[in-house]
């Protein structure tokens, strides 16, 4: 694999067989694994990102590289210039950049990239696909329930967004797996389910808290931002709490994801343990490790 361009092309195969088994190799070596020794990254990212873009980079530090970023890519090579792509990655290129990490939601920017791209290039967010984050929540299932195949799974808040895209076209991977859906606003792509149902996902929309009830996997993914937030409340749209009596709701051995989101409609009111984020976001580490590995350890 040179590059990691999307979530549909990825095969179970390679996700249980090469990338999950890695990032247990690579947790149990307490961080001591200098595989990628003298490999550069470049993250280059014209949205803002927090867990994306930090855990790539202590990803790759961890692994003995370096890394290089820019704050706003966009104010150095501007999104609306049709050619600047292909010249970014070349220009990189020439700088003995080993691969690039790159999260923009104007459509076809991964494709161009991938297309015309001698270093690897990894998909951090693009217009309706996280292919990394989708990983991390596949292995956060694996690694706490057990496998993936056989589960429902409840998805809660914002529908329209990268984060359920990714989450819902890994799933169609596995075996009987159930996709409840809970809007808070927006619906998913029809790409998307048309993926899913072909590949013999259960989608059932859901309109009412109770429905969370028998979840093994309850996902949370927050509106566009907090002004976003103020107007679904003030139009009477469902505002959660995961606080105990939510919790109650759920099977004991069921766990809540949430791919760092956040930004006020979740209430989080609970010390619950079956609250999985930050153990989902340490998940994401290994995977990015790696994902890393696989790309720039050739």
């Amino acid at each position: 694999m040179n590059h990691l361009k999307n979530t549909k092309s990825l095969t179970r195969e390679f996700i249980e067989g090469k990338l999950f088994p890695l990032s247990d190799s690579l947790r149990d070596r307490n961080f001591d694994s200098p595989k990628l020794k003298r490999k550069t990254l470049f993250s280059l990212f014209y949205e803002p990102s927090f867990l994306t873009r930090i855990s790539f980079e202590r990803s790759i530090t961890l692994l003995g590289g370096h890394t290089l970023h820019t704050e706003d890519a966009s104010q150095f090579f501007p999104v609306t210039n049709t050619n600047y792509i292909e010249d970014t990655v070349e220009i990189l290129n020439s700088l003995h950049i080993d691969g690039v990490v790159i999260r923009s939601s104007e459509p076809g920017i991964i494709e161009r990239a991938c297309k015309s791209s001698r270093i690897s290039v990894i998909n951090g967010g693009s217009y309706n696909d996280h292919p990394t984050q989708a990983i991390a929540d596949l292995y956060t299932i694996d690694k706490e329930l057990g496998s993936i195949d056989n589960k429902t799974i409840t998805i809660m808040g914002r529908l329209e967004h990268r984060n359920v895209s990714a989450f819902m076209s890994g799933l169609s991977l596995f075996e009987n797996v159930l996709v409840k859906l809970l809007p808070f606003s927006g619906e998913v792509s029809p790409e998307v389910q048309d993926i899913c149902r072909k590949r013999n996902v259960k989608i059932e929309n859901v309109h009412d808290l109770k429905q969370v009830s028998g979840s093994d996997v309850v996902y949370l993914n927050s509106p566009r931002t907090v002004a976003h937030y103020q107007l679904l409340k003030s139009r009477g749209f469902l505002i959660s709490n995961i606080d105990d009596q939510f919790m109650s709701m759920l099977k004991p051995d069921s766990i809540v994801l949430d791919p760092m989101q956040r930004s006020g409609d979740f209430s989080i009111a609970t010390n619950d343990s079956r609250v999985a984020f930050y153990r989902q976001s340490e998940n994401a580490l290994f995977v990015r490790m790696a994902i890393l590995c696989e790309l720039l350890g050739q």
